[in-house]
């Protein structure tokens, strides 16, 4: 079942000459986990920003839990739907305590204190911070910043995260922290997750992998397929895994290999059953 739709989707920033989307159609299916990787300017941040109406089209359709985006009478509830965050964990965090924090958007939305006690105390097990709950944020390190930053949205029991570069200011401990938060979040509380990134590593364990390019889709499908297609990922300016060059490299040179194997371990298997062949 659908969860968030789009319909021929256009956006034009105003004072821009050039669309920012141009004619984006998808839907994306309730419980998965979908990466939308692309090169700075692609158009992915600005499909981000549709699925919570921070933006709403110039021309075609955004629906999000039954709800049409451009519908301002239903805005309030479209966004308790959808719980965004953002590159900078700082910009999220508004108070002086962890747990703090993580109230403030439940208060805000008029949950009752036993029940926001609940939430607060679960979303920070969630994402593995329930200990640093009485600690001040300026102190924590990037990645728990944004694992907090993450707790706030979980408060709020959205069906929906969207992350836009999450991991962009975030070192490699910090980066594989969230993404393991996330991944744990759609594969056990079975919430809709959207990933937006740059960043092909954090793109493995997705469902569903889309790229986007000067405001399209050029390439949707599961990550092993679409990262299969290297002469595509060249052109667009985007890496592949390592796994997947080391089989293509050795395809170039006369081996029959598939490059669907993204993993170590399916990689190194794939190579031996070659060989052995």
């Amino acid at each position: 079942m659908s969860i968030i739709k789009f319909e021929n989707v256009h956006y034009t920033y105003p004072g821009d000459q050039l669309e920012s989307l141009c004619g984006v159609s998808l839907e994306i299916e309730e419980g998965s986990f979908v990466a939308v990787l692309g090169h700075n300017g692609s158009g992915k941040s600005t499909l981000a920003k549709h699925m919570n109406a921070i933006l709403v089209p110039t021309e075609g359709k955004v629906t999000v839990c039954g709800i049409d985006s451009a519908d301002e009478e239903r805005l309030i509830q479209l966004r308790r739907n959808v719980g965004m965050v953002f590159q900078n964990p700082d910009n999220q965090i508004v108070a002086n305590v962890v747990e703090d924090d993580v109230a403030f958007a439940p208060e805000n939305l008029g949950v009752e204190p036993k029940e926001i006690r609940r939430r607060v105390d679960e979303a920070l097990k969630l994402v593995g911070m329930y200990e640093k709950r009485q600690h001040a944020p300026h102190l924590l390190s990037g990645g728990q910043k944004q694992r907090v930053a993450i707790a706030g949205v979980i408060a709020m029991e959205p069906k929906i995260i969207v992350l836009d570069e999450p991991t962009a200011m975030l070192d490699p401990i910090g980066r594989e922290e969230v993404i393991s938060t996330i991944t744990r979040l759609c594969r056990e509380k079975g919430m809709t997750v959207v990933l937006i990134t740059h960043h092909m590593d954090e793109c493995v364990g997705a469902d569903r992998l889309i790229v986007m390019s000067n405001g399209s889709v050029v390439a949707d499908g599961l990550p092993a397929e679409v990262f299969a297609d290297i002469g595509l990922m060249e052109r667009e300016g985007l890496t592949v895994p390592e796994t997947t060059r080391l089989l293509y490299d050795l395809k170039q040179r006369g081996m029959d290999l598939p490059l669907t194997a993204l993993d170590v371990d399916a990689c190194a298997k794939e190579i031996v059953e070659k060989l052995r062949g």
